[in-house]
């Protein structure tokens, strides 16, 4: 176990400069991941014919031998024939409803269908997320106030695109304030607050069910001033003046 955590400490991930003090910005890069179609094309190629394998089995199903079986199909017994069954049809009710047989096959295939459907379902949620991939690494959110003690914000937002998944912005503002903010820096954030929700409402409501959850969520906002709006959403603070000097970015006086 203590050989895993350590494999686990030893390998950096996206971001991990920025909060845990361990690598450099410049080693950061998004990667992508290909989901692999074997599996479907096994399973594609290796199908068969249902309708020749039950034709197959339907003609060799062992039967009770009826009486007459030997003369005419469709002719009358008192005229000499075998009557109007098919005796080729041994599976089967003269009146066409199900035998015993075929009820008991029909609720075979229910269970298996059944059990499928069960396994399907008990893959673990915290390992998916709700945009059908996996947990992303990390979302990012400026408070208002801490962005606008940045000297050139779109640059940050770019830099920062590089190794977050996620980048919002939240503030004790109006909805249409922040809008204008992006307006002006020329960006296009993924989240912001507004319309009566408070920044630590904002923040808190990235959940698992949210597109934007990630195994990190990581506030960088004003020490002595911002931590209370972290700590209410359960996200992990940065101090803007700790975070601007790892990623080199130039504040105001």
């Amino acid at each position: 176990m203590k050989a895993d955590e350590a494999t686990a400490e030893e390998a950096p991930k996206p971001g991990d400069w920025f909060w845990r003090e361990k690598g450099d910005p410049t080693d950061d890069s998004k990667t992508t991941t290909a989901t692999s179609n074997s599996e479907s094309d096994t399973t594609t190629n290796g199908e068969t014919d249902d309708s020749v394998t039950a034709n197959t089995s339907s003609n060799s199903l062992p039967r009770v031998p009826r009486e007459n079986e030997d003369k005419p199909v469709g002719v009358p017994v008192e005229s000499g024939g075998a009557g109007a069954g098919d005796i080729s049809n041994a599976g089967s009710q003269t009146d066409g409803s199900p035998t015993a047989g075929d009820t008991e096959a029909s609720n075979e295939r229910t269970d298996v269908t059944a059990g499928e459907q069960s396994n399907e379902l008990t893959e673990d949620p915290s390992t998916v997320a709700p945009h059908g991939g996996e947990v992303d690494d990390m979302t990012l959110a400026f408070t208002y106030e801490a962005a606008q003690r940045v000297v050139n914000f779109r640059a940050v937002v770019v830099d920062a695109a590089e190794w977050a998944d996620w980048i919002g912005l939240v503030g004790g503002v109006p909805a249409h304030v922040i809008n204008k903010f992006q307006r002006t820096n020329q960006i296009d954030l993924d989240f912001f607050n507004g319309g009566g929700t408070t920044p630590a409402e904002r923040l808190a409501s990235i959940d698992r069910h949210s597109m934007f959850f990630a195994e990190r969520m990581v506030l960088v906002g004003i020490k002595s001033e911002d931590e209370e709006i972290a700590a209410a959403a359960d996200w992990e603070f940065v101090p803007l003046a700790k975070a601007a000097e790892k990623a080199d970015w130039e504040l105001t006086e």
